[in-house]
């Protein structure tokens, strides 16, 4: 379990509140993505105390087999609703998941039908699941088999952001650079999002990360943590958390933003979640948590990631 660190700048239930995804993708600052992945009948519950906590942006799946959409829709309304909040203050972000990757006793659509329909009935879900009346991301859960039903499924994407449905899109799972450039180059309304693990087996998508950063696509990562446990475990990144206030866990989401990244972060401890958005809030403050790039280079070598000088304006971020 990690350290809580009271640190100065942790934000007041009032500060919170005032938080607005529209205005903060306005100014183009780093943010935190709550992610709802395996919190089954906790999801309602967890997703009003992360909003309640400072959260703005939140992301599910139209999958019921790992994902509780509903109950998202309920955690967003209810804390809205307490704090005064509006529908542009919070991001909503959800996916499409293909048959395979269903659970075949509780597909959230009709998997007979053909597969344009499958997306289209997800959508219809997804918005009376989330109590909107658009999405402001929709993300493929993945590349589907063939790079035709891949391509089919995003033209029935772009549909929904002409009918205004949809505001953003995206990809998930998609470790390949070349499959990604591919869609990219054959989309009419590009992928605004990569959401993929972040690991070392995928060399820490490297390549992907800089082609994300030269044409403005916002990298998403999830697994941060889990993922690189052994590295926040060392003596240096504890002390380095120390002496900046922080845990290594926050360190590691400071680390991603300072990257131009946005972390998926699906605690579901209230006390984390206070953590979290106290290390968020301090990076959009302006807070340089890492003194120089030569910090944040280390940084990078204890978690094994390849020579940052491959990547492209060192903690640039996208709008979105």
């Amino acid at each position: 379990m990690r350290k809580i660190l009271f640190y100065a700048f942790l934000l007041s239930s009032t500060e919170a509140s005032a938080l607005s995804a529209s205005h903060i993708l306005e100014s183009g600052r780093p943010y935190l993505l709550y992610g709802t992945a395996w919190k089954k009948s906790n999801t309602s519950r967890l997703v009003y105390e992360a909003i309640r906590a400072g959260f703005r942006f939140v992301d599910t799946a139209c999958q019921p087999r790992h994902y509780f959409e509903p109950g998202v829709g309920e955690g967003w309304v209810r804390a809205a609703q307490e704090l005064g909040l509006t529908r542009r203050d919070i991001f909503l972000q959800t996916k499409f998941t293909s048959v395979d990757g269903q659970d075949p006793d509780n597909t959230p659509y009709d998997k007979y039908a053909p597969l344009e329909e499958q997306v289209r009935q997800s959508l219809e879900v997804s918005l009376s699941n989330l109590h909107t009346t658009y999405l402001d991301s929709l993300v493929m859960h993945g590349p589907m088999s063939t790079h035709e039903d891949t391509m089919k499924v995003w033209r029935v994407f772009e549909s929904f952001v002409d009918d205004g449905r949809v505001r953003n899109l995206g990809i998930s799972n998609c470790y390949d650079l070349g499959e990604f450039k591919r869609i990219f180059e054959e989309a009419r309304i590009k992928p605004a999002v990569l959401q993929n693990r972040f690991y070392d087996q995928s060399t820490f998508d490297v390549e992907l990360r800089q082609f994300c950063a030269e044409h403005g696509v916002k990298y998403q990562s999830f697994w941060t943590l889990t993922a690189n446990r052994n590295a926040l475990a060392t003596p240096e990144v504890r002390d380095m958390s120390i002496s900046k206030g922080l845990s290594p866990q926050t360190l590691m989401y400071a680390f991603m933003m300072r990257l131009g990244h946005t972390p998926l972060d699906g605690t579901t401890d209230l006390g984390h979640m206070e953590e979290d958005v106290a290390v968020m809030g301090r990076v959009q403050q302006g807070d340089q948590i890492f003194s120089d790039d030569d910090e944040v280079r280390r940084m990078a070598e204890i978690l094994g990631l390849p020579e940052l000088d491959k990547l492209p304006n060192l903690g640039s971020s996208p709008d979105l």
